[in-house]
């Protein structure tokens, strides 16, 4: 009977080898893991951006065209032709909507509101507002807008 010359792996290759292809794949899990987290930032601030940039839009739309504002924590706006609409967060805490009522028109301009102020001075309203989308990075966008009211004649 011959022997044949049988050997194995010793314990210290075994290891090699494990930390090896533990390296090899931990490589492409975290190239992997920090895109998805990239792509959900991105669209957690452009939720919140788009929100902003909405409420300001009505803002001045409503502004360009109004006679007289009255600012604090909510904006009252006289039209040209004696219609008011006003701008006040409304909902339960601490994100809001900010809604804006014409008459018995409500529409929510922006959710996700966290802080809005509105300030008139002479015939410029400056909108200061805070939108922050549910997310676990606590991220927010603040943003001034500044409107001129309508020309007097």
């Amino acid at each position: 009977m011959t022997r044949l010359n049988q050997r194995g792996m010793t314990l210290v290759e075994i290891l090699i080898a494990t930390a090896i292809m533990g390296t090899i794949a931990a490589l492409p899990a975290t190239a992997f893991y920090q895109f998805i987290n990239v792509v959900e930032r991105g669209r957690v601030k452009m939720a919140a951006l788009h929100e902003v940039q909405n409420a300001a839009q009505w803002v001045a739309r409503d502004g360009q065209g109004a006679s007289a504002a009255v600012g604090g924590s909510q904006l009252a706006l006289t039209l040209s032709d004696g219609t008011t609409v006003v701008y006040e967060l409304a909902g339960a805490g601490p994100r809001y909507d900010l809604r804006r009522t014409a008459g018995s028109s409500q529409i929510a301009v922006a959710r996700n509101v966290t802080s809005v102020s509105f300030s008139v001075g002479g015939r410029l309203i400056t909108m200061a507002i805070t939108s922050s989308p549910d997310n676990r990075w606590g991220m927010s966008e603040a943003r001034t807008y500044k409107v001129y009211l309508r020309p007097t004649v």
